[in-house]
């Protein structure tokens, strides 16, 4: 089973097709002019308008041959981010020619992350796998006769738009010849659906066709919303119908061809025919139970489109058999069983860590010719591992070429190997990973190194500078340096000069309080101008701002401000509140006390601003180096 690549704006049919950076142009070749794809390949297809009456005339396919949208730009690394656009339409302001997919006598095709403008249509054809795409015209199934369809459509969105009178479904599935049981699958769907000719319906099954349909969302107006003229029966639960619908919002031809239960009603015009609502349906003119941006108008987090708003009464209606566990936008449902319709109560608005906008920088001293070296670096996103597409890191000595570092798998605490890279911890400092870097990178000769992992989505990088110094010695190093005795013999004021004598020999008690500061928190992630370099087993009182990106103070003012201090492994050592100093430019304090600097070493602290329960952000990374002097 081979892989291919289409890119609209990268592509050239002239191309093999077989890699990113040589692909195909145009769907219709991929699909129709090209003979090298065959049944259960892939074929990725990279963001853009793709202005085609695609035909899909792959060979009897057998197994699931699949046309995936490529949209967050992993593969296609030099095209934007966006739709994969799949249209019929010679222009944006002009009027579609044609269908936009046909395939006749396809089975097993797969359609994932594609956007539709037009009719699409799959005739005689089973098996079919549509996942996570949007419809703005008509999706239309047949069966092969005599056989079941068996198409599983999930989590896509239809918009109805204007097709010719007598045809206005949304979604139409046909089954043909002998009546069989045939399978259909239709869940965690949104259905904007307005107006259509006669014997028009948002979703419509005809001859030998048995559907189960969860969680679906209705909106608009129509003549019907799900009817059936089926052999078989359909089953709908778990859905949502706003609207107006002349004929019912649900019904069918005649009695025992539809069942339904679970679903919320608020409709004007006749709720079912030839059907009951269900014992456990609710028909209502009250509450929709939706939010169409107020939300976001009213300054709140905004919620998922037409998604459930807190305490909606669609939420937990539904039963859980035979469900997804997620609705449309892949969000899992917020109660203890599924919503009334397609989108559950998920808050967007409000960002739960503050990902760096531009490229990471910080800067470190280690001594030159270390081995064995492994630094910390916020990369924003979480999840990557060693081997995340896209992500790549490189070392470069000053004034000399960047040397690629082989990314290998390790873990937060395992031995040094060159290379390794793994997440800390995704729940307790999100974004923050390890790198072993390679020991030639710190070889004496030169007098710094910079360090660059780049490339992942989600992620803009992390640049960090390394000064090779001698200040970078560990404490055995700078006590080796200093004197080869025990310290306890040289106690005398004056015995290694008044400097060492007076911040060495005699250290600050645990007991005194030490300001350090100023310490700005930068909401790219970055933390202060430099690390915090404290000594052990003293209390340390440290100021702290909250800014954005623009270094403009966040107001503080009834928010609860903590800081909380990890350790290398990523446990949590200790949280400390926030005293607000300055709460409308974002400046308080807070204290570090012994439970954290009896220990020596390399700690992380992170700063969150609660100002409610949907608003939560963190500042940070926060470097502390603990020294025993």
């Amino acid at each position: 089973m081979a892989t291919y690549y289409v890119s609209t704006s990268t592509g050239n049919n002239g191309n093999n097709g077989t890699s990113p950076s040589t692909p195909w142009a145009t769907l219709t070749y991929a699909l129709g002019g090209s003979t090298a794809v065959t049944s259960g390949d892939t074929i990725y297809v990279a963001p853009g308008v793709y202005r085609e009456n695609v035909v899909v005339s792959i060979t009897s396919p057998s197994a699931n041959t699949k046309i995936i949208g490529s949209t967050d730009g992993t593969l296609f690394t030099t095209v934007p981010v966006g739709y994969v656009r799949i249209t019929a339409a010679s222009s944006d302001n002009g009027s579609f020619s044609g269908q936009t997919l046909t395939g006749t006598s396809k089975n097993y095709i797969w359609l994932e992350n594609l956007l539709f403008e037009g009719s699409v249509q799959l005739l005689t054809s089973a098996n079919m796998t549509i996942t996570n795409c949007s419809f703005y015209g008509p999706l239309y199934i047949t069966s092969p006769s005599g056989l079941a369809s068996n198409a599983t459509i999930t989590k896509c969105i239809f918009v109805y738009q204007g097709v010719p009178a007598g045809q206005g479904m949304s979604l139409r599935i046909d089954g043909t010849g002998t009546v069989v049981a045939s399978g259909n699958v239709v869940k965690s769907c949104l259905i904007h659906h307005y107006g259509g000719g006669s014997t028009a319906a948002m979703v419509y099954f005809s001859g030998s066709t048995g559907t189960l349909l969860y969680n679906c969302s209705f909106f608009g107006s129509s003549q019907r919303g799900i009817w059936t003229v089926s052999a078989n029966v359909a089953e709908i639960y778990n859905s949502l119908f706003c609207g107006y619908f002349s004929v019912a919002a649900l019904g069918a031809n005649g009695t025992g061809q539809l069942i339904s239960n679970y679903n919320r009603f608020i409709v004007s015009g006749t709720v079912a025919s030839n059907t009951t609502v269900g014992a456990n349906s609710i028909t209502s003119s009250a509450s929709i139970g939706l939010d169409f941006g107020s939300a976001y108008q009213f300054g709140l987090p905004a919620l998922q489109p037409m998604g459930s708003f807190a305490s909606s009464p669609n939420t937990a209606v539904g039963t859980a058999t035979g469900a997804l566990a997620v609705d449309t936008f892949n969000t899992a449902w917020s109660g203890a069983t599924p919503d009334a319709g397609g989108a559950t109560y998920a808050p967007i608005g409000s960002t739960s860590f503050y990902f760096p906008s531009e490229r990471n920088a910080s800067a470190i001293t280690i001594a030159p010719a270390s081995t064995s070296q492994s630094i910390e670096l916020y990369l924003g996103a979480t999840g990557l591992t060693f081997s995340t597409t896209g992500l790549a890191a490189y070392y470069v000595r000053n004034q000399s070429a960047p040397v690629a570092i082989t990314l290998v798998t390790q873990t937060p605490t395992g031995a040094w190997s060159s290379g390794g890279f793994a997440e800390i911890s995704s729940s307790l400092v999100p974004g923050v990973y390890r790198l072993d870097v390679p020991n030639a990178a710190f070889a004496a000769g030169a007098s710094d190194v910079t360090i660059v992992v780049r490339g992942a989505s989600g992620t803009n990088g992390a640049v960090l500078t390394v000064t090779l110094s001698s200040g970078g010695l560990t404490a055995a190093q700078t006590a080796a340096a200093v004197w080869d005795e025990a310290r306890a013999s040289h106690t005398t004021a004056g015995t290694f000069g008044q400097y060492v004598n007076a911040e060495l020999v005699t250290p600050v008690t645990s007991a005194a309080l030490v300001r350090m500061g100023p310490f700005e928190v930068r909401a790219d992630g970055l933390g202060a101008s430099g690390p915090l370099d404290i000594q052990k087993g003293a209390q340390h009182g440290v100021d702290i701002q909250c800014v954005d990106n623009n270094g403009a103070g966040i107001d503080i003012t009834s928010a609860t401000v903590t800081a909380k201090v990890y350790n290398s492994g990523a446990t949590l050592v200790d949280t400390y509140a926030c005293t607000a100093t300055y709460a409308a430019d974002g400046r308080a304090t807070f204290t570090i006390d012994t439970t954290v600097t009896n220990v020596p070493g390399t700690y992380t602290t992170t700063i969150t601003r609660t100002t409610g329960a949907s608003d939560t952000q963190i500042f940070g990374p926060l470097r502390i180096y603990v020294r025993d002097i």
